[in-house]
């Protein structure tokens, strides 16, 4: 299992320039909380999926040829996150609550 604490407003902001995602709930206060998730900033999804990709071994991300993912809440700016992946069964969660649920397939 891997902690993520204090999930940043900045690092939200590379994360959607890297996506090429301009949604404003990512990137202002303001819209976040306009839009009813509080006076914190909402982390961009495929951002939340990569927390548990990164509980992956090196050596095994060649060998990756399915994840299917489901999204089942969000990650606010500030929150503390825990990751992890057994078997092929990965997990985020904050504060005890699955934020997404993925499961991966390997190459045999």
């Amino acid at each position: 299992m891997k902690e993520f604490k204090n999930i940043s407003g900045p690092d939200m902001a590379e994360w959607c320039e890297y996506l090429a995602d301009d949604n404003a709930i990512h990137l202002s206060r303001d819209a976040a909380e306009a839009a009813g998730f509080g006076p914190n900033r909402v982390n961009p999804g495929p951002a939340n999926l990569a927390y548990v990709l990164s509980c992956l071994p090196v050596d095994a991300e060649a060998t990756v040829t399915e994840i299917d993912a489901r999204f089942l809440g969000n990650v606010l700016e500030g929150d503390t996150l825990d990751a992890s992946l057994e078997d092929g069964a990965g997990r985020l969660d904050r504060d005890g609550s699955p934020v997404v649920s993925a499961h991966i397939t390997f190459k045999p």
